[in-house]
Protein backbone atom coordinates (compact mmCIF):
# COMPACT_ATOMS: atom_id res chain seq x y z
CA UNK A 1 0.00 0.00 0.00
CA UNK A 2 1.08 3.99 -0.67
CA UNK A 3 0.79 6.28 2.41
CA UNK A 4 0.92 9.79 2.01
CA UNK A 5 0.80 13.07 4.29
CA UNK A 6 -2.56 13.38 2.76
CA UNK A 7 -3.76 10.20 3.62
CA UNK A 8 -2.63 10.66 6.71
CA UNK A 9 -4.24 14.10 7.64
CA UNK A 10 -7.67 12.36 6.15
CA UNK A 11 -7.54 9.65 8.65
CA UNK A 12 -6.52 11.54 11.49
CA UNK A 13 -9.47 13.97 10.51
CA UNK A 14 -11.96 11.71 9.67
CA UNK A 15 -11.47 7.99 9.70
CA UNK A 16 -15.31 7.46 7.47
CA UNK A 17 -13.94 10.06 4.67
CA UNK A 18 -10.07 8.23 4.40
CA UNK A 19 -12.20 4.80 4.23
CA UNK A 20 -14.44 5.75 1.25
CA UNK A 21 -11.62 7.71 -0.30
CA UNK A 22 -8.76 5.31 -0.24
CA UNK A 23 -10.09 1.91 0.66
CA UNK A 24 -13.49 1.99 -1.31
CA UNK A 25 -12.44 4.35 -4.20
CA UNK A 26 -14.98 7.37 -4.08
CA UNK A 27 -13.82 10.48 -5.47
CA UNK A 28 -15.64 13.67 -4.23
CA UNK A 29 -16.07 16.17 -6.51
CA UNK A 30 -14.19 19.36 -4.82
CA UNK A 31 -16.15 22.54 -5.76
CA UNK A 32 -14.26 24.89 -3.43
CA UNK A 33 -13.18 27.92 -5.44
CA UNK A 34 -10.26 28.29 -2.94
CA UNK A 35 -8.82 25.01 -3.21
CA UNK A 36 -9.36 24.61 -6.73
CA UNK A 37 -8.07 28.35 -7.56
CA UNK A 38 -4.84 27.30 -5.47
CA UNK A 39 -4.44 25.08 -7.85
CA UNK A 40 -4.92 26.91 -10.63
CA UNK A 41 -2.19 29.05 -8.85
CA UNK A 42 0.60 26.53 -8.55
CA UNK A 43 0.41 25.75 -12.35
CA UNK A 44 0.93 29.35 -12.60
CA UNK A 45 4.11 29.63 -10.38
CA UNK A 46 5.06 26.74 -12.41
CA UNK A 47 4.55 28.92 -15.43
CA UNK A 48 7.18 31.71 -13.64
CA UNK A 49 9.80 29.38 -13.00
CA UNK A 50 9.60 27.77 -16.37
CA UNK A 51 9.68 31.33 -18.00
CA UNK A 52 5.84 31.61 -19.29
CA UNK A 53 3.34 33.71 -19.41
CA UNK A 54 2.41 33.54 -15.65
CA UNK A 55 -0.54 35.78 -16.13
CA UNK A 56 -2.19 33.40 -19.41
CA UNK A 57 -1.26 29.86 -17.36
CA UNK A 58 -3.32 31.85 -14.25
CA UNK A 59 -6.05 32.95 -16.38
CA UNK A 60 -6.44 29.68 -18.69
CA UNK A 61 -6.49 27.15 -15.59
CA UNK A 62 -8.74 28.98 -13.38
CA UNK A 63 -11.18 29.76 -16.61
CA UNK A 64 -11.25 26.05 -16.79
CA UNK A 65 -12.96 26.25 -13.45
CA UNK A 66 -15.19 28.90 -14.38
CA UNK A 67 -18.38 26.59 -15.09
CA UNK A 68 -18.29 24.32 -12.33
CA UNK A 69 -20.56 25.48 -9.95
CA UNK A 70 -17.92 27.10 -7.46
CA UNK A 71 -18.65 27.64 -3.97
CA UNK A 72 -17.12 31.31 -2.59
CA UNK A 73 -16.40 32.23 0.63
CA UNK A 74 -16.03 35.62 2.45
CA UNK A 75 -17.46 37.92 -0.76
CA UNK A 76 -15.14 36.45 -3.61
CA UNK A 77 -16.13 35.82 -7.22
CA UNK A 78 -14.40 33.97 -9.90
CA UNK A 79 -12.99 37.66 -11.27
CA UNK A 80 -11.81 39.23 -8.12
CA UNK A 81 -9.71 36.16 -7.68
CA UNK A 82 -8.31 36.34 -11.23
CA UNK A 83 -7.28 39.72 -10.17
CA UNK A 84 -5.96 39.10 -7.00
CA UNK A 85 -3.87 36.05 -7.93
CA UNK A 86 -2.44 38.33 -11.14
CA UNK A 87 -1.73 41.06 -8.51
CA UNK A 88 0.27 37.84 -6.53
CA UNK A 89 2.08 37.11 -9.64
CA UNK A 90 3.38 40.13 -10.17
CA UNK A 91 4.17 40.87 -6.18
CA UNK A 92 6.12 37.72 -6.11
CA UNK A 93 8.38 38.59 -9.51
CA UNK A 94 9.38 41.90 -7.87
CA UNK A 95 10.31 40.40 -4.74
CA UNK A 96 12.68 38.52 -6.42
CA UNK A 97 13.61 36.15 -3.49
CA UNK A 98 13.29 32.45 -4.66
CA UNK A 99 15.20 30.62 -7.25
CA UNK A 100 14.91 27.61 -8.86
CA UNK A 101 17.35 26.05 -11.09
CA UNK A 102 16.54 23.57 -13.64
CA UNK A 103 12.78 24.36 -13.13
CA UNK A 104 11.46 21.12 -14.70
CA UNK A 105 13.40 18.85 -12.44
CA UNK A 106 12.60 21.13 -9.42
CA UNK A 107 8.85 21.93 -9.53
CA UNK A 108 5.94 19.70 -8.30
CA UNK A 109 8.64 16.79 -7.72
CA UNK A 110 7.21 13.17 -6.67
CA UNK A 111 9.66 11.23 -3.58
CA UNK A 112 9.04 7.68 -2.61
CA UNK A 113 10.28 6.19 0.14
CA UNK A 114 9.89 2.32 0.97
CA UNK A 115 8.54 1.60 4.61
CA UNK A 116 8.31 -2.44 4.08
CA UNK A 117 8.65 -5.26 1.78
CA UNK A 118 4.35 -4.14 0.44
CA UNK A 119 4.41 -0.43 1.78
CA UNK A 120 6.07 2.62 0.63
CA UNK A 121 5.37 6.89 1.39
CA UNK A 122 4.79 9.03 -1.47
CA UNK A 123 5.53 13.23 -0.98
CA UNK A 124 4.51 15.46 -3.71
CA UNK A 125 7.19 18.42 -2.95
CA UNK A 126 5.55 21.76 -4.32
CA UNK A 127 9.43 22.55 -4.90
CA UNK A 128 13.31 22.66 -4.20
CA UNK A 129 15.17 25.75 -4.78
CA UNK A 130 16.91 28.59 -2.67
CA UNK A 131 14.68 31.73 -0.67
CA UNK A 132 17.12 34.52 0.28
CA UNK A 133 19.51 32.22 -0.85
CA UNK A 134 19.44 28.93 1.62
CA UNK A 135 18.40 25.92 -0.01
CA UNK A 136 15.18 24.39 0.86
CA UNK A 137 12.23 22.70 0.43
CA UNK A 138 9.30 25.21 -0.81
CA UNK A 139 5.78 24.92 -0.33
CA UNK A 140 3.21 27.21 -1.74
CA UNK A 141 0.22 28.21 0.04
CA UNK A 142 -2.93 30.22 -1.14
CA UNK A 143 -5.13 31.68 1.59
CA UNK A 144 -7.47 34.52 2.04
CA UNK A 145 -6.61 35.52 5.03
CA UNK A 146 -2.48 35.73 6.98
CA UNK A 147 -1.23 32.85 8.81
CA UNK A 148 -0.08 33.76 12.60
CA UNK A 149 3.49 34.73 12.51
CA UNK A 150 4.02 33.16 15.83
CA UNK A 151 4.73 31.50 18.04
CA UNK A 152 8.18 31.39 16.91
CA UNK A 153 9.01 27.80 15.59
CA UNK A 154 5.83 27.50 14.40
CA UNK A 155 6.76 26.15 11.05
CA UNK A 156 9.21 23.87 12.83
CA UNK A 157 6.23 21.87 13.70
CA UNK A 158 4.27 21.79 10.32
CA UNK A 159 3.67 18.15 9.82
CA UNK A 160 3.52 18.41 6.05
CA UNK A 161 7.02 19.89 5.94
CA UNK A 162 8.26 17.89 8.33
CA UNK A 163 6.82 14.59 6.32
CA UNK A 164 8.77 16.48 3.25
CA UNK A 165 11.65 17.22 4.82
CA UNK A 166 12.29 13.32 6.37
CA UNK A 167 11.32 12.72 2.61
CA UNK A 168 13.47 14.37 0.87
CA UNK A 169 16.72 15.10 3.86
CA UNK A 170 16.71 18.39 3.02
CA UNK A 171 16.24 19.90 6.62
CA UNK A 172 15.16 24.08 5.39
CA UNK A 173 11.59 24.35 4.60
CA UNK A 174 9.76 27.11 4.30
CA UNK A 175 6.39 28.00 3.33
CA UNK A 176 5.33 30.90 0.59
CA UNK A 177 2.21 31.93 1.57
CA UNK A 178 -0.04 33.96 -1.09
CA UNK A 179 -2.60 35.99 0.54
CA UNK A 180 -5.39 37.34 -1.17
CA UNK A 181 -6.70 40.53 0.31
CA UNK A 182 -7.43 43.57 -0.40
CA UNK A 183 -3.68 44.62 -0.55
CA UNK A 184 -2.30 41.05 -1.88
CA UNK A 185 0.94 39.61 0.55
CA UNK A 186 3.52 37.64 0.04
Amino acid sequence: MTYSYTQISQYLTCPRRYRYRYLDGWQEKDTRAAMLFGRAFERALTAYFLREDTAAVLFREWAACKNQGLRYSKGDTWDRMLQQGIQLLDRFCQDDRIRIRQARRNVQIKFTRTLSEKNDFVAYVDAIGKLNGTRCILEWKTTSSRYPEGPDGLLALDPQLVCYSWMTGISEVAQVVFVRKRLVEV
